[in-house]
């Protein structure tokens, strides 16, 4: 058990899941702040410009910093599948098929990504706390679609480079 541990928690996978869930964060707080918007939009009597309140509200903040945190991951994703190209060599000599080595990456960035969701939540409650409820969230319908539709955009971006990788791994890799 502990070594099958020790081999999940790698230095790449490590940075992967302190960036995603940086992204998370960020973009977690940006959800809960676009609902807040919304409902405050749909309870004025009066005409409020979209832009200028999203733009006061720090939603442009929280994107930025998630398109960045995802550019970083996507850095790290690389690095990450260039330090298991072996492993995936070895079973592909094995008879693994690129369908089977896809869904293992896959199900393997599925459950970084659910520790970083769980990661993002903890130092949100820790911003939360130190800045007196300024940087919190509100778990909402809106708030649970919006964070369904990050973690599934998040992993779709996050496995591009680690599926055209693996689909140019030759077995013939692992001999060398």
């Amino acid at each position: 058990m502990f070594q099958k541990l020790k081999r999940k928690c790698r230095p790449t996978t490590i940075l992967l899941a302190i960036g995603f869930s940086i992204s998370i964060m960020s973009v977690l707080v940006g959800i809960s702040a676009t609902n807040d918007i919304l409902t405050s939009l749909a309870e004025a009597d009066q005409e409020i410009p979209i832009f200028n309140t999203m733009q006061n509200t720090g939603i442009s903040l929280a994107l930025s910093i998630y398109l960045f945190s995802i550019v970083n991951c996507l850095v790290v994703t690389n690095y990450w599948i260039i330090t298991k190209r072996r492993d995936m060599a070895i079973r592909k000599a094995f008879g693994w098929s690129n369908y089977n080595l896809i869904c293992a990456v896959v199900s393997e960035m599925a459950e970084i990504l659910l520790v970083s969701l769980c990661i993002g939540f903890l130092l949100i409650e820790v911003f939360s706390r130190m800045t007196e409820g300024i940087i919190s969230i509100h778990i909402t319908p809106f708030f649970l679609c919006g964070t369904l539709l990050l973690l599934l955009f998040t992993l779709v971006i996050s496995v591009i480079i680690p599926v055209i990788r693996i689909l140019k791994i030759h077995p013939a890799e692992a001999i060398s």
